[in-house]
Parts: structure tokens; C-alpha cells; sequence
């Protein structure tokens, strides 16, 4: 079924068939998002060290966080294939695109790379006390991301730190045995 609409014809079932998708594509979101974090609650469970929970939490919010940006990839592949454009040679030129947004953006795939290195490697997690060698701002890291790491201090202000340049900082909550 074809609607007019200022002299555009619009595919009625192929709009339907796209909302669905996204609203199927939304639920498998949700679900997932749910299922992790009970995994990560019972990860971090009652009988865990305050470290093991402070690094679970981390886990979650990097995988968090990676599941929504995965699924907005997603979103917005099937909005454009709503919108005409050619999705399948769009997926075919993602390799050169994919080479010049990495020399493009090396800083933020260097904070990507960096975040990721911080949880594998237990450098830090959320709730650690933390230094910053640059100006010795002291505080507690509040947030992991992608791109950022944030600390803030006993008297409210934040510190946003580039992943890549995390390297200056002193954790004060492990003491090396």
C-alpha cells in the first residue's frame, strides 16, 4: 500500500516493516542490558572483595556502553534503509570508512584502546582514590568511559581525563603487598 504525501509515494508496508524492526531490534537492547546486569550483580555478589565489586562495576559500565553504540549502529542503519539509501553498498564501503575515520579520529581510538586497557589490566575502578601527577588533583574516579575517565574531589569538582593520558595518575587505593 503507497501513500501520497507532498508527491512523494511512501511505502506504508516497508515504514511498518522498518518500525518493527527498530522496536524488535529495542527489546533485544533491553533484554540484553537486563541480563548483563544481573550477571554482574551476582559477579559482584555479597561474599566479593571491595576490589573485585569496584572492577565488576567498571566491567558493566564499559560493556554498557559498547551495547548502546552497537545498537544506535543499528538503529541507524535501518532509518537510512527507511529513508531509501543503500544499505548493503553502504556495509561494503564500511572498510575504507572505516580506515579513514581511524586516521581521523587516532585520539579517540587511542582513549578506546586506553579504556579498554584499564579494565583488562585493573589499573583503576570506579571508586578508587586517585591522583593526577599533572597538578595533584586528588580524587575518587566516579565514571569509566569509552573516551574519558572522571575523578572527582571532596569538594565537588570534576576532573575529566582523556583515557590516553591516564598514565599520571596514582592509585591510592591499593596498597602493593
Amino acid at each position: 500500500m503507497n501513500l501520497n504525501f507532498f508527491g512523494t509515494d511512501i511505502d506504508l508496508k516497508r515504514i511498518i516493516n522498518s518500525l518493527l524492526y527498530i522496536l524488535f531490534v529495542f527489546v533485544v537492547y533491553l533484554i540484553l542490558r537486563r541480563i548483563l546486569k544481573i550477571v554482574f550483580e551476582r559477579a559482584g555478589g555479597k561474599n566479593a572483595s571491595a576490589t573485585h565489586k569496584q572492577r565488576v562495576k567498571t566491567i558493566s559500565k564499559m560493556l554498557s556502553s559498547i551495547l548502546r553504540y552497537v545498537f544506535l549502529v543499528i538503529i541507524l542503519l535501518v532509518i537510512l534503509a527507511v529513508l531509501g539509501v543503500n544499505v548493503t553498498s553502504l556495509l561494503a564501503g564500511l572498510g575504507i570508512l572505516t580506515a579513514v575515520v581511524g586516521l581521523a579520529f587516532q585520539d579517540m581510538l587511542k582513549d578506546f584502546i586506553a579504556g579498554i586497557a584499564i579494565i583488562a589490566e585493573n589499573q583503576f575502578s570506579v571508586g578508587d582514590t586517585v591522583i593526577a601527577q599533572a597538578d595533584g588533583f586528588k580524587g575518587t574516579v566516579t565514571d569509566i568511559g569509552l573516551k574519558t575517565t572522571e575523578i572527582t574531589n571532596d569538594k565537588g569538582e570534576v576532573k575529566i581525563i582523556s583515557n590516553h593520558n591516564v598514565d599520571g595518575l596514582i592509585n591510592c587505593s591499593r596498597n602493593k603487598k
